[in-house]
């Protein structure tokens, strides 16, 4: 059962004021506080239906794990932002963001 457009725009509000701290404050944070902050705007867009979000979320404690390193951050965050303006993309949409964030890391 899906949230009521009202419900999704106040949890969406929510993210992205999440979304935009955690940029602000990452020079202050661990690696483990960044991993932390990331997996619960993972979980909260899963429970939203923001399967987008929730993929660029995933992707990025994946790439913080395998890199073992934060400079990969921002780029996932700028993406993460864009994706709470695309609910509701079919997958192929959401491989696209996925796949834009290596070009904002790679160029």
């Amino acid at each position: 059962m899906g949230l009521n457009a009202d419900t999704k725009a106040v949890v969406r509000a929510q993210l992205a004021d999440r979304i935009d701290m955690l940029g602000r404050e990452l020079s202050h944070l661990s690696q483990s506080g960044i991993a932390y902050a990331v997996d619960d705007i993972r979980r909260e867009a899963r429970l939203a239906q923001m399967e987008t979000l929730a993929a660029l979320a995933s992707g990025l404690e994946r790439a913080m794990a395998t890199s073992g390193g934060i400079t990969i951050v921002m780029p996932y965050l700028e993406a993460m932002g864009d994706a709470l303006e695309c609910d509701g993309l079919p997958a192929a949409a959401q491989a696209s963001l996925l796949a834009s964030v290596g070009v904002r890391l790679h160029g």
